[in-house]
Parts: structure tokens; sequence; C-alpha cells
């Protein structure tokens, strides 16, 4: 083979690099939207709450009281009330108790009044006023009578305390007279008499010798001496009170002595000395009382000696006894108005007996 023959050539053909077209793109889609947001509980349950503490705040203030404490709303169903029972002419302690049966409050007031010491004599609210339990009643309780003091002849310091002690109010006045300065010489209500406790006594006082004074008045003549020896009643058979009332008229003092005896509660059985002895004034005669088939209750006596009238009367009242005043003459001027002596005194005796006080007055 001719190697210079000339061979057929292959056509080449000469590639060239793919041609790459440019893609133009739009902008990218919008991404998708969001799932909706769940629903948010707390803000409810925030205002159910507050809506809860609002209720309770409301309710507070409407059944709130007036001091600001819870209370529960007040009704006329809640409300009880009561009819005020009629207590004058009660004595007090059973007043009071009365009252505070009914759920009434009882406050006493003392008054100067004729009636009984210890008597309600008034009463506020009225009888048959209804008003609410617990409501209080007011009581009027009478101070009773009292025995005027005797003060003439006392310094105005002394007829002053005499004059208190015996449950008056004196009141002093200075007056011409001849007497000692700041002598009484002259008194209203006169010594002696009974007269409602708390009331005024005038007491003149002197002031002295002083121009134009006018002489006291002569003193009244002195009474006769009480015979030296009296005759001692018979009181058997009579209920006590009566028994020491006789012997006391008879200037004689009473010594009361319970015992068992089937006699009729009270009544003196016997008695010593016996009726028609003759003893001296001042003697102490021994009454001896039956306490009945049914004594009852018997109580201590409290010792009410050395007490005024009035405060005597309420304190043996209190204990549950009757009482009854007589007067005794005294030469100790300081024991004028007041309690000597008691009879029955330092012994039991039956509940509402008869408790006799024997009464200071000037010989």
């Amino acid at each position: 083979m001719n190697p210079f023959r000339r061979r057929a050539v292959d056509t080449v053909v000469e590639e060239r690099p793919p041609v790459v077209e440019e893609e133009e793109l739009g902008p990218p889609p919008p991404p998708p939207p969001p799932p909706p947001p769940r629903p948010l509980l707390w803000p409810w349950l925030l205002l159910l709450l507050v809506l809860v503490l609002g209720g309770l705040a409301a309710a507070w203030l409407l059944t709130r009281d007036d001091n600001g404490t819870s209370t529960s709303p007040i009704t006329e169903s809640t409300v009880r009330s009561e009819v005020v029972p009629n207590v004058v002419g009660e004595a007090a302690p059973a007043a009071v108790r009365e009252l505070e049966a009914e759920g009434l409050e009882a406050r006493r007031r003392s008054v100067v009044s004729s009636e009984k010491t210890g008597t309600v004599v008034a009463q506020s609210p009225r009888a048959g006023t209804r008003v609410e339990r617990g409501s209080t009643v007011t009581l009027n309780v009478s101070r009773g009578l009292v025995t005027v003091p005797d003060t003439v002849g006392r310094s105005r310091d002394a007829a002053v305390t005499v004059v208190r002690d015996a449950g008056f109010v004196p009141r002093a006045f200075t007056v011409s007279s001849s007497q000692p300065k700041g002598t009484v010489v002259a008194q209203k209500p006169r010594p002696g008499l009974r007269a409602p406790g708390g009331s005024t006594v005038r007491l003149n006082v002197s002031n002295g010798a002083g121009p134009g004074a006018a002489p006291p008045p002569p003193p009244p003549p002195p009474p006769p001496a009480p015979p030296a020896r009296v005759t001692v009643p018979d009181v058997t058979g009579r209920q006590q009170h009566v028994a020491q009332r006789e012997l006391n008229a008879a200037g004689l003092k009473a010594g009361v002595v319970y015992l068992e005896s089937d006699e009729p509660k009270g009544t003196v059985v016997s008695q010593a000395p016996a009726g028609g002895a003759t003893r001296a004034r001042g003697t102490r005669i021994q009454l001896n009382v039956a306490l009945g088939p049914r004594p009852g209750t018997l109580k201590g006596v409290p010792d009410v000696r050395n007490l005024d009238p009035a405060a005597a009367r309420a304190k043996l009242a209190a204990a549950g006894f009757t009482v009854q005043t007589l007067r005794q003459p005294v030469s100790d001027r300081s024991q004028v108005g007041k309690v000597v002596d008691e009879q029955p005194r330092g012994r039991n005796a039956p509940v509402r007996s008869v408790v006799t006080i024997y009464v200071g007055r000037s010989a």
C-alpha cells in the first residue's frame, strides 16, 4: 500500500459544547399559611376568677354588720320579742327573777317612796309593752320609811354624819342663836318621825351669840322616870312578832328560840319567866317558838346590828325574811338611829318568818 496514497478522510465534525439555555424562573411561590392558633384558656379562667372574687366581696359587704363583722342578714322572723310583765308592787329580787325568766335584763334604781323598802314602785317600759329579747327594764325601788335621828345639841359635822348614816340628805342652815357656835339648835322633820329614805333633813346651826339674838327656849321638862321594875306580860299562844311587840311596849326585851312542836308555826308555846312575874325594865324574856308540823327550809339569820334600818331591812329581805321594826331606848347617843338588837339572832330560822330589828332612840 502506498503510504502516500491519500486516504479518504473522514469528515470530522467538531462538536461544540451543548448550548445551555438559562431558564427564567419566576418568584418563588408563597409559603403555605400557618395553621390557625389554638384558643387560649387562661384569659377566660382569669375572668372567671375575677367574677367569683367580686361576688364574694359583694356578699360580704351586704351581710356585714355595723362593726364590720360578717353576720347573717336580720329579718323580722329572726328578731324575738317579749311582752314586759307587770312587776310593780313586787319585792325587787322577785321582780328581777321574773324579768330574767322572760329573757329581759333588769336595772334597779333607788327612789324616795313611802312604800315598803325594796318594793318596786314603777317600771320602764310599762307592763304589756313588747320589746326585743334582752332589752333592759328599769325598776324604781323604794327606799322605804326611815326613822329621823335626833341631832339637836350635836355639832354640825356630827349631825351631818348621823343624818347621812340614817339614809337622809342633810342640809345645814346658819341661824341666830345664843347656843354655842356650830351647834344644831333645831331640825326638820322632828326626831323620831318616819320619813322616806333619801329625803332632806334641815339642820339649823347656831352662829353663836350675836346682836339681837333671842335667848333659846327653855328645855322641855324631863319625862317622868320609868318604874324600875315591870310586870312580865303573858304572851304564850301569841304569834312571835306580836309577842315581841307586847314585850317591847312593856319595856322588856325578847329572845327567840325555835323548837320542834306540833303547834302552828310561829306560835309562842312557852316563855321564861312566865307571865305575871316582876322583872327589871330591860330584862330579856325568852320566847320558845314552834317550828310547826312542817318547818320547811331553815336559814341563818344575817347579823344586821349597827346598820341603819333601811340597810338592815334590805339585807334581811334579800335573805328571805320578813322584817318588823321596833324602837328601843338607848343611853349611848351614837346608837340612836342604828339597829341595836335583832331577834332571832345568831341561829337558823324558817325562811319567810319574821325577824324583828330594834332601832335605838333617845332614852
